[in-house]
């Protein structure tokens, strides 16, 4: 019996989970500022993104999307829009989050693991987006 990618990644994710506990464990000795716990685009959203991208079927996919890829790509918006203030852009800002989050989504099958991370990826093109319109 085959797995869909969606079910590999949910069969993998406490595995997943583990790995960022550990990337995240405090209780390591680090130089530099401390971690912060807020980590919104983790490993597991990458790994999340290139699971949506695999499937077939539309129902796993709306579910992997709403459960680990809606609120990354959400606040990964609202902070692009925020950190740059572009002033030429038209509306209201959540306006102009929705309208990133569309473009996005857009660009989501797009990604590939080859590519490099996905966080990097997606605040290049909102960020560029952002400037073009």
């Amino acid at each position: 019996m085959r797995l869909s990618p969606v079910d590999k990644f949910y069969k993998e994710l406490p595995k997943y989970q583990e790995e960022l506990d550990k990337l995240l464990n405090p209780n390591v000795k680090r130089r530099g500022r401390k971690r912060k716990n807020k980590m919104y685009f983790t490993p597991i959203t990458e790994k999340a993104i290139v699971a949506y991208n695999k499937e077939k079927n539309q129902v796993k996919r709306n579910k992997v999307y709403s459960e680990h890829i809606h609120y990354p790509v959400w606040k990964l918006s609202q902070n692009i829009i925020n950190r740059f203030k572009f002033p030429y852009m038209n509306g209201t800002t959540e306006d102009k989050q929705y309208e990133v989050i569309g473009f996005l989504l857009q660009k989501l099958p797009k990604y590939t693991e080859d590519k490099g991370r996905a966080f990097s990826y997606f605040s290049i093109v909102a960020k560029n987006y952002c400037i073009q319109t």
